[in-house]
């Protein structure tokens, strides 16, 4: 049996097919990732929207990463970010820490000065019977209800997530 010529092949209706529904893959997928999303030209002056997640109890770890959030805002310059720490579980010992380390209470001190929210968890709270005045600086208005549902919350919200 001979193949067909070449034209005839692609005039088979499943050739068609195949490089239409391509063809529509390229154009959703630029829809999806293509410069405008919503109908709106993302804008390089955007704030950007970032929440930090830190829920493990590790007084290194709470440093290194309050460092990483500090070289976030200087390679993004603060007045373009939003930031917000999310902490429950191990991760409320960090406000309980820098109580007693000059060195994380100095780095929550300097973060806090550029608009950065440190919010806990109240479900940790509760269950682990802490209260605010156990924690540094935390006022009333940084107990969020469940940790993890804020962090949803965030997230749906148009928050990009970080978890150091």
């Amino acid at each position: 049996m001979n193949p067909l010529p070449f034209p005839a092949r692609f005039a088979r209706p499943g050739w068609l097919l195949a490089g239409a529904l391509f063809l529509l893959s390229l154009g959703g997928s630029w829809a999806l990732f293509g410069p405008e999303r919503n109908g709106a030209a993302a804008d390089a002056d955007d704030t950007l929207q970032v929440v930090y997640h830190i829920n493990a109890d590790d007084p290194a770890l709470h440093l290194n990463a309050l460092r990483n959030l500090q070289n976030h805002i200087d390679g993004s310059g603060m007045d373009r970010l939003e930031i917000k720490v999310v902490m429950h579980g191990g991760g409320v010992s960090l406000l309980q820490y820098a109580n007693e380390e000059p060195d994380l209470r100095a780095t929550v001190d300097t973060l806090k000065m550029q608009d950065v929210r440190f919010l806990v968890c109240g479900n940790t709270l509760d269950k682990r019977g802490i209260g605010l005045d156990d924690l540094y600086d935390a006022q009333p208005e940084d107990r969020v209800p469940s940790g993890i549902g804020e962090l949803t919350r965030l997230q749906r919200a148009g928050y990009t997530y970080i978890k150091p």
